[in-house]
Order: C-alpha cells, then sequence, then structure tokens
C-alpha cells in the first residue's frame, strides 16, 4: 500500500508541475522577452521616456497579442486561412484601392499574403512628411492624424488606406501620419508589390494603368496640398492642435519618477504588507488595543490619501508618455476598476465600530476585511517596487528573481494565515471540545507562543515535510489540514518547483549554447590550424558577447519592436549624426528618417579598421560607443566622438563644403572643476565646425591630455573660435552633457593657461576647464591634401551601418519623383528597390582573384 501510495503521489505531483508550467508558459516566454529588451534598454542606456514607449508597446502587445507580434502572430496561420482573415479584415480597403480593385484575383490573394500586420500606439509616426513612400498602410482599428511639416493637425481619419497617393506615384510623402489612439494596421511593402508586378506579368499593366488612371491620385493629393496651403496662415494654425513635445506639469502634480514618488510607493507596499498580516492576526487572536487603533487608523489615512492624490496630484504614464494636467490622469483613474476596488478598500468600518461601539474583539478584525481586499494588489505594488529598483539603483531585477520573490513571499504569507486560521479554529473549539490548543497543553501560554506554535505546524503543513509534532484533534482541525495540505502540494510541490526547473533550465540553457559555440569554434580552429592570434580574438569576441552583451542580439530586439518604435531608438542614436552631415545636406529631413530605417546594427571588433585611406567607401558608421581613432594621411591622429560618423564620403563632403585645414590647433587640458557633477566621469569633446574629436574620459581632476586637430581658419587676423563640448559617462545614463565652453585663439598666442568657463544650457556657470591652446600654421609636410581617413577601433565598439547604397537609391528615388511623366518614377526590375540580402554577407565587397586564377 505504501509503494501504491507513494507512486500515485508522485504522478499526481509530476502531473501538477506540468500543469503549472504549462499553464504560465505563454507568460514566461513574454517575460524572457522583456526582460531580454529591458536589459537591452539599460545596456544603450535609453533615455526613461524611449524605455516608457517600449515597455508600453509591450504591455499592449501583451494585452492584444499575448505578446506575439503580429507578422509572428499571421506566420502561426496556414497561408489559406492567413488569406481569409485577411480577406475578411482588409478586403473592402483593397477593393477600393488604386490598380489592386481591377487587378485579377490571384494578385489581390498575393499581396493579402504579403501583408504586414504592424501595431501602433497613440503618437507613434506611422510616416513622416517628406518619407519614402515605400508603404500601403491599411488602417482597420484605430485613428490617424494626419499633421503638416510643422506638426499641425489637420484631419484625423480612421478606417482607410493612408499613403495611397506616395506609394503609387512613387512620391515623398505630402504630409506625415501619427497615431491618435492605439491601431492595428496592415501594410504593404514597396518591393514586395514590384516582385509580384514582375513575377505575375502584371508590370506593362501597371504601366499603362498608372499612365490612365494617375489623374484621380494627382486631385487627391492636390486636396490634400491646398489643406495644408490654407494652414499656413496663422490665422488659422492657431485653431489648430500643434504638436508639443514639451510637458508642462501643472502646479502640485507629483510627477511619476520623482522621490517623493518613490517613497510613496515603497510606503504603499509595505502598508499592503502591514494590513494582509495584521488582519487574519486581529480575527484570530481577538485582542486589539489603542496603540494598535491608532496604528490602523494612520495606514487607513495613509491610503485614503493615497486615493486622492491619484486623482488630483500623482501624473502617469500611458503609451510613454506622461499625463500631467489633473483632470485627464483623474479621470483615467476613475474610468479604470481600480478606482472602485479602492474605494471599497478605505471603507473605515473597523474605525466605526471601534470609535461608536467599542468593538475590541474578533469582530474588530472582521470589519477591517475590506482593507484586507488590498492583497489584490500584491503583485501590483510588488512589480512597483522592482520597478523602483531597476530605475533608481544599479540592481536589475529579472523575471526570475521577480517569480522566486513572487512565490516565497507567498509561502510565507500563506503559512501565515493558515497559522492564524488553525489557531481560530482550534480557540473557537475549546470551549465545547478537545483541540489542538487543549492536547497541546498551550491553552495557559501567551498569545505569541501560541502564534509560534501555530505557525510551526502551518509551515511543515504547507512545505508537506509534515512532523506531525501539532496534534489535529477535531473534525474541522482535520478537515482544514486537509486543505492546507492540498494548497501546499501545488504551490510548493508543484509551483515552487516548476518555477525552480524553468529558472534552472533556462540558465542551463544559454550556458550551454555559450560553452557549445566556444567548444565547436576553437575544434575548428585547431583543426584548420588558424593563428593563435585570431583565435584569441574570437575567444574575447564570445566573452564580450556572454559577459558585457548578456547575450542580447540588438537587431533582433529592434526588430521584435513595431517599425516606428524601432525607428525612434535608431533615430535617438543617429538621427542628428545624420542630419548635420554635409553628406546629407541635400536631404530633407523626413527622407533622413528614412535612411535611419535602413540603418543596421555593427559590432565592431578590435582592430578592426572601418574606413582605409586609398580603399573605396561602401558603407558609412554611425559611431555610438566603444573606442575608435582616425589617422590621416600625415599621421595625425584623434578620437572619433559619439554620433560621429565614419566614412570617406562624409569626409570628402565635409572638406568640400568647408574647405581643408590651414592651421593645427593644439588642445592640453590641465585641470577641471565642475560644481554639478553627478558621479560619473567626464571628458571634453572639441568641436570645430563639423568636424569634432574627444578626449579621454577623465576619472580624477587631473586631466593633463593634449589634443591635436587640424582646423580651418578663414579670417585674416588668423583667430579661431573653438567649442568645447563637456560630458560625463554615467553608468545607466550613457553620455549626459555637464555644460558648453568657448574658446578663442590666436596664431600668435603663446600658450598661456586659459581657465575656461562651462555654463549649462541655461546659461548657469557649472564649472571650469584650464587648459593652454595653441595655433599655428600647417607647414607643407604636414597639410592634408586629401580628406580620407583611417579608422580603427581600439576595443569593441557599436556603431550603426548605413550603406552608400542605399543613400544613392534613395537619392534616385527623389530625382525620379521629380519628374512629370509618372510612368519614368517607376523603377526598373532590380534597380532602385532594396534587396533583401544576406546581412551577414557584404555583397558590395570587391572580389580579387589571385595572379594564377
Amino acid at each position: 500500500i505504501l509503494i501504491v501510495g507513494t507512486y500515485v503521489y508522485t504522478l499526481v505531483i509530476a502531473s501538477l508541475e506540468d500543469i503549472v508550467a504549462q499553464l504560465d508558459v505563454t507568460s514566461s516566454l513574454y517575460k524572457m522577452k522583456t526582460d531580454k529588451v529591458n536589459t537591452y534598454a539599460q545596456i544603450q542606456c535609453l533615455p526613461e521616456s524611449l524605455k516608457g514607449k517600449i515597455g508600453a508597446y509591450n504591455d499592449q502587445l501583451w494585452r492584444s497579442h499575448l505578446g506575439v507580434k503580429g507578422e509572428k502572430l499571421l506566420k502561426y496561420i496556414s497561408p489559406a486561412l492567413k488569406v481569409e482573415l485577411i480577406q475578411n479584415m482588409a478586403m473592402p480597403y483593397l477593393e477600393k484601392a488604386f490598380f489592386l480593385k481591377d487587378c485579377n484575383a490571384d494578385f489581390v490573394h498575393y499581396i493579402m499574403q504579403c501583408l504586414e500586420l504592424e501595431l501602433y500606439l497613440s503618437d507613434d509616426f506611422l510616416f513622416h512628411e517628406g518619407e519614402r513612400g515605400d508603404a500601403l498602410h491599411i488602417l482597420t482599428s484605430g485613428s490617424v492624424d494626419l499633421l503638416t511639416s510643422q506638426g499641425v493637425k489637420f484631419k484625423t481619419v480612421s478606417y482607410c488606406t493612408l499613403g495611397e497617393t506616395s506609394f503609387f506615384l512613387f512620391e515623398p510623402q505630402i504630409c506625415s501620419a501619427k497615431a491618435a489612439d492605439s491601431c492595428e494596421v496592415f501594410q504593404l511593402r514597396m518591393t514586395t508589390f514590384l516582385n509580384g508586378l514582375d513575377d505575375y506579368q502584371l508590370s506593362s499593366q501597371f504601366r499603362e494603368y498608372l499612365a490612365a488612371q494617375h489623374s484621380s491620385l494627382e486631385e487627391a493629393k492636390a486636396s490634400i496640398e491646398n489643406t495644408i496651403n490654407n494652414l499656413s496662415s496663422s490665422k488659422m494654425v492657431k485653431f489648430f492642435d500643434a504638436n508639443d513635445d514639451v510637458v508642462k506639469v501643472p502646479k502640485g502634480v507629483i510627477l511619476p519618477d520623482s522621490n517623493f514618488r518613490v517613497v510613496w510607493d515603497i510606503s504603499l507596499f509595505i502598508g499592503m504588507l502591514y494590513l494582509i498580516m495584521s488582519i487574519p492576526l486581529q480575527i484570530s487572536f481577538a485582542g486589539i488595543g489603542i496603540a494598535s487603533f491608532v496604528v490602523d487608523l494612520l495606514v487607513d489615512i495613509f491610503f485614503m490619501m493615497d486615493v486622492y492624490f491619484r486623482l488630483r496630484k500623482f501624473a502617469v504614464v500611458r503609451n510613454g508618455y506622461i499625463v500631467s494636467r489633473p483632470n485627464e490622469f483623474g479621470k483615467l483613474y476613475r474610468d479604470g476598476v481600480s478606482f472602485h476596488l479602492d474605494l471599497l478598500r478605505v471603507f473605515p468600518a473597523s474605525i466605526l465600530a471601534f470609535a461608536f461601539f467599542d468593538v475590541r474583539n474578533q469582530y474588530y478584525g472582521i470589519c477591517r476585511l475590506f482593507q484586507f481586499l488590498r492583497v489584490l494588489s500584491f503583485v501590483k505594488y510588488l512589480e512597483g517596487v522592482t520597478e523602483i529598483l531597476s530605475t533608481k539603483t544599479r540592481f536589475t531585477v529579472t523575471t526570475a528573481t521577480l517569480r522566486l520573490t513572487q512565490i516565497f513571499m507567498v509561502i510565507l504569507i500563506l503559512t501565515h494565515w493558515f497559522s492564524c486560521s488553525f489557531h481560530f479554529i482550534g480557540d473557537q473549539g475549546a470551549e465545547f471540545a478537545e483541540t489542538w490548543i487543549i492536547v497541546d497543553e498551550m491553552q495557559y501560554e501567551s498569545l505569541g507562543r501560541r502564534y509560534l506554535r501555530s505557525f510551526y505546524w502551518s509551515l511543515y503543513t504547507i512545505t508537506t515535510i509534515g512532523y506531525g509534532s501539532v496534534p489535529v484533534i477535531s473534525i474541522n482541525e482535520r478537515l482544514f489540514s486537509m486543505l492546507a495540505m492540498a494548497v501546499g502540494a501545488v504551490i510548493c510541490d508543484a509551483g515552487l518547483t516548476a518555477v525552480l526547473a524553468s529558472i534552472l533550465q533556462n540558465k542551463d540553457k544559454q550556458a550551454g549554447t555559450n560553452n557549445r559555440r566556444i567548444q565547436c569554434t576553437k575544434l575548428f580552429m585547431a583543426t584548420n590550424d588558424v593563428d593563435e592570434r585570431l583565435q584569441s580574438k574570437i575567444v574575447e569576441y564570445f566573452a564580450y558577447e556572454d559577459d558585457e552583451m548578456r547575450n542580447i542580439d540588438e537587431a533582433d530586439i529592434l526588430n521584435d519592436l513595431s517599425s516606428s518604435l524601432r525607428s525612434e531608438v535608431l533615430s535617438h542614436f543617429s538621427f542628428d549624426s545624420l542630419r548635420d552631415c554635409a553628406y546629407f545636406d541635400d536631404i530633407t529631413d523626413g527622407a533622413i528618417f528614412s535612411l535611419v530605417q535602413k540603418l543596421e546594427p555593427y559590432l565592431a571588433v578590435t582592430g578592426e579598421k572601418l574606413s582605409v585611406i586609398g580603399e573605396p567607401c561602401y558603407a558609412l558608421y554611425v559611431f555610438q560607443k566603444g573606442s575608435v581613432r582616425t589617422k590621416d594621411a600625415t599621421g595625425s591622429i584623434a578620437n572619433v566622438a559619439e554620433g560621429d560618423i565614419i566614412g570617406h564620403v562624409a569626409s570628402l563632403a565635409a572638406s568640400r563644403k568647408e574647405g581643408l585645414p590651414t592651421h593645427s590647433l593644439e588642445i592640453t587640458l590641465i585641470s577641471a572643476n565642475f560644481s554639478k557633477s553627478k558621479n560619473g566621469n567626464p571628458y571634453v569633446i572639441v568641436k570645430n565646425g563639423r568636424y569634432r574629436c574627444r578626449s579621454l574620459i577623465k576619472s580624477t581632476r587631473n586631466w593633463m591630455e593634449t589634443i591635436d586637430m587640424k582646423v580651418k581658419v578663414e579670417n585674416a587676423d588668423n583667430i579661431h573660435k573653438t567649442e568645447l563640448i563637456v560630458k560625463e559617462w554615467r553608468k545607466r545614463q550613457n553620455h549626459v552633457v555637464v555644460g558648453f565652453g568657448e574658446i578663442v585663439v590666436m596664431e600668435s598666442s603663446l600658450g598661456d593657461v586659459i581657465v575656461c568657463p562651462i555654463h549649462d544650457d541655461r546659461g548657469r556657470k557649472v564649472g571650469t576647464i584650464e587648459l593652454r591652446a595653441k595655433l599655428c600654421r600647417l607647414s607643407a609636410s604636414d597639410a592634408t591634401t586629401s580628406h580620407e581617413m583611417t579608422a580603427t577601433a581600439l576595443n569593441f565598439s557599436h556603431l550603426y551601418r548605413l550603406r552608400v547604397g542605399e543613400v544613392d537609391e534613395l537619392r534616385t528615388y527623389l530625382e525620379l519623383s521629380r519628374r512629370s511623366n509618372v510612368v519614368e518614377r517607376i523603377p526598373k526590375h532590380g534597380e532602385g528597390i532594396a534587396m533583401e540580402l544576406d546581412s551577414a554577407v557584404d555583397w558590395e565587397l570587391p572580389i580579387i582573384l589571385n595572379k594564377e586564377s
């Protein structure tokens, strides 16, 4: 019997483990994904606003698709069912779309198979004015605001097709489109459309159709342009809401990231723990004094104040944006479920009972069951505290840590509740029959010893250890004991085991993958007699990926985001750099956004040459972080500053615009003193026109470093102004601007010590830099005759790569879009189309054959 019983128990527990694990598998996969995204955001030091938008996107994706991106979601379905689904959702719009409405069913069937589902949050841009019109947007839910180039809203649309004129006329977008609320959009890519025309032999038909019917598109375009032109009047603009990125906080409103809010949220969690622990004690042990009543009163007043603050004082974050107006965030709170639940949870039944009826026994605790409902927000409060730990400290709470914390706290709280209930059952039945309190001779012991004894019973019962040293006598006690054992089997034997097994499995899987990758590569290199120096570099690369990058693939993270968020993340690092580059002076801001979408994350290894003097330039690199050094033809060396663009075509455009340097500027940094340092490591960027050079990151006030730059001096007095930008490297905030300064250097200066004041963006003095500066005319041997430089990565460096072919393609597209004959704008087969090639292969590299071949 014992053997059979043990076998049955093992099967039950194993089944429970599997059930508990499977119930949470989707949530676990989603949490693992968000863990990677949060780790990426921490490594890249994204601003809090952008982190909030990414978090809001993932939350909305979880609510609508259980965390699966629309593109992957549609791949779960068979092609035939996918077409049927899209036909049900998007066919009414395709039937009205230009050319598609008159196409054969096979081509429309192909188009529906190729549509991509995308989710946009409020204030996400579907496209910008001037951006390349290479996608047709079918809006199936939500609404979108159409904006002018100045950000003025002139129309709100829903359930329609967007970008149709630009798509079929092969022109840049004539306005911007920004989501007014959360919306789902099916997108048709230009490459997909053109390839389909070739595959179904409809290219000639489309050209004839476009030549004959393009007037309808021109009329729709003219209508929008007339509306935009009418809005150019200042008298009309004031009647529309312009886009304003500045958050205006009313007086008295408390922002979510303020220190007061942090203390308040932690206090909420502590207050919740007090309630769910104290109320069972009050019911079970039936004792309440003045001191306990005062504490309860203060806690209840605190939670009442919380309701008021959420209505009038606490700004909230929605879809990554701060809602700071009291009437707006108050309405959001009132319309939610939590408001009505909070009103119920602050009902002062126990205070009224104590004050008017002098209730001090277990009925006082029963009256406090309204406050006990606070336990429903346990997970919410715990996640709030973990988020505070992640944002305010360097400690990152992973999903595994959070799950373990949750389940251990649940075990302790359940043990407390069951111990109080076990004591209550034994205490109530002791007047009529023998209970565990009588048999265990605890009736004369203090309440503290009774609680300790019942807690001991509850802990070994729930954890299924079952010492049995506390007797279970009455029927009620035995029934309650069986309930405790059943709960313990689910929570401890199944739940805790499943969580621990999942954590260990994930860690073992990642560790095993890393180890297998290293071992296989080492064996391959040893078998092929690879040079030891190269072997060492490859092993160092693996170590960097595992330790520093924590096995995070930036390309995968960006591809999991919506196209709007991906563009926003890339724009954060590269838009200003591309906009300031002379190579893109002829391109509009909207066209720059088209280039941003083509950027690819790139990790340069130590010693890698990103550009070489005399070699062709196939790609531009936007430097993000790491260490890259340039060297020109004369041997002059400079450190690349973050945000600088590396590539011969960029330096050629700058030299053509500003000319080749005429003087050598030598700046010797001596020391610095800043009043607003926040324990970061400062450094200086020396800026001369579009040329910049960076100092090393400093850890002390004694800097002692010399920066050599070649500059162009255009005035006859040989006087040169140089801008100094002081930044700090902070662990969790990346490069933070401290302030700006300016020095004036003459060719005749003797290099005397200069104290340069540094002011912040508000003009307030934040510190000084002590330095020497010397300006000398370049000799014939030092004069630079070429714009080209060799750029070498000194360690693992992060950049964003933009292929020069993408820029040429965009310029061709913009040039064709200006032709009056719309048919001539259509790219020829294989020309002007971004072909989908393997990103791991640089198809533009020249093929070099040896002499024998």
